[in-house]
């Protein structure tokens, strides 16, 4: 069954192709370990979505599975519409977390969409793949939703992958990957590898649906990471990678041995990864240096201790001081990423963030507005409040603010005046990355700026 899997166009304000998709890489991989050979990876993230009746017309595939986050949802599902209209017996797929979530929604209000596969894909995938090519009946594949006889069937929910060992490194090898640049200033241009060496979380953060849609903690060995990392070092020529877990930090100990791991085999690469506050020590810092490690994000979304309580963040002022303190000490570049209009937020708590900022002087910082997500709590409590309803999602705006605090334009005002505040804390090497990285951010933004402001339009496709 000849298969294209598509990553489509990115929402508007974000740069495409600076990693390749690692979750459709995932599936491939997976598939051809199964003998499914006709898969091509496809990534339009810098296409324009009508160019999905050139790839038809190219390829002429019997199946097309797409992968859909919430703020692109509008781009795939416009590119599964161009699929049926070209061919109408082609077999669409939708996969990843806005529709794991919104499933009946989508499927109750696109008929272009035959199936849809919930949580995470690679057991799922293939089950379907053998069902369909045996002409099976489809109830039997768990976390799917299908149609039957005009009626939406879901069958059950399948469990998270317990052994993340036995899956295939994903594959690349359709994608051009000199395409792929990193944007940030640490690596502007060079090739960065993705890496997965954990899924899910354990901490249930009001306004993250990672928890709710992937579960709790699960880890490769640090055995199977290494190697995969010397894998892509050997067949893809990577120099540099990122962690792109939610916390790949969170077991201390794991993480010193992947450390230890990559100075044992001297793997020549350097690296950037997230973390919470109080999932790093000196210590282990200092291994993290030593084996690479150049950046490290630090997801702090606010100076205030009532705001981390609303956002159930469970983490203390006093470790996201300790941590960039340590980082400094031992040179490893910290990112301080501030969410701006969580509830409760007013000038007061804006100000304690504003404080922390100038006790922890990190080296790079970014501001998010306070997004809604659907699986979330603060979903829900939007909800509750009036302020969001599920209908929004079956508009052609790609995102929406909370707004129970502030509104859009004060948050995106705070977001400027956060900005400045970083560039005057590191003195002239502040003011010199904000010329240099400011017009991007700007022109990154734009885009968001006018589209919250407009009111809620009508799917228009």
């Amino acid at each position: 069954m000849k298969t294209l899997l598509i990553s489509p166009k990115m929402a508007s304000g974000w740069p495409s192709h600076t990693m390749p998709p690692i979750g459709l890489g995932y599936l491939k991989a997976c598939l051809l370990k199964e003998g499914f050979t006709e898969v091509k990876v496809v990534d339009m993230g810098d296409s324009k979505i009508e160019s999905m009746r050139e790839i038809m017309h190219a390829e002429s595939p019997e199946i097309v599975g797409i992968t859909t986050f919430t703020d692109v949802r509008i781009n795939a599902l416009r590119a599964v519409a161009i699929v049926k209209e070209i061919n109408p017996w082609v077999k669409t797929i939708l996969g990843g977390v806005h529709a794991t979530i919104m499933y009946q929604q989508i499927m109750e209000n696109y008929p272009a969409v035959d199936i849809i596969c919930r949580g995470e894909g690679e057991t799922t995938i293939v089950e379907l793949f053998q069902a369909l090519s045996n002409g099976a009946d489809l109830c039997k594949v768990k976390g799917i939703v299908y149609r039957q006889n005009g009626e939406i069937v879901v069958t059950e929910e399948r469990g998270p992958i317990r052994d993340l060992d036995g899956l295939p490194f994903p594959n690349y090898d359709d994608l051009d990957l000199k395409k792929y640049r990193d944007v940030n200033e640490y690596w502007k241009g060079k090739s960065v590898a993705s890496v997965i060496t954990s899924r899910g979380c354990p901490f249930s953060c009001t306004f993250c649906s990672s928890h709710s849609v992937w579960g709790n903690w699960r880890y490769r060995s640090i055995g199977n990471v290494l190697d995969e990392i010397e894998w892509l070092v050997s067949q893809y020529g990577y120099e540099a990678a990122c962690l792109v877990d939610d916390i790949p930090t969170l077991n201390k100990v794991r993480f010193k041995e992947f450390c230890q791991g990559i100075l044992n085999r001297g793997l020549h690469i350097t690296w950037r990864a997230s973390s919470r506050a109080d999932s790093v020590s000196l210590e282990m810092l200092e291994l993290m240096r030593e084996a690479g490690c150049v950046v490290l994000g630090f997801g702090v979304e606010s100076g205030s201790p009532t705001i981390l309580k609303n956002l159930d963040k469970k983490e203390k002022i006093e470790d996201v001081v300790n941590a960039f303190a340590w980082c400094k000490k031992v040179g490893i570049k910290a990112h301080f990423n501030v969410i701006v209009g969580a509830p409760g937020e007013t000038r007061d708590t804006i100000a304690e963030t504003k404080n922390l900022i100038k006790k922890t002087r990190p080296t790079y910082l970014d501001t998010t507005n306070m997004t809604l997500f659907p699986g979330t709590v603060l979903w829900q409590q939007a909800k509750d409040e009036g302020l969001a309803d599920d209908s929004f999602f079956l508009t052609d705006q790609e995102r929406l603010y909370y707004t129970g605090a502030m509104s859009v334009s004060e948050m995106y005002r705070i977001a400027r005046e956060i900005y400045f505040l970083h560039a005057r804390v590191n003195g002239l090497s502040g003011y010199a990355r904000l010329v240099r990285f400011g017009f991007e951010k700007l022109r990154r933004t734009r885009g968001k700026v006018v589209s919250v402001l407009l009111p809620w339009k009508g799917k228009g496709f």
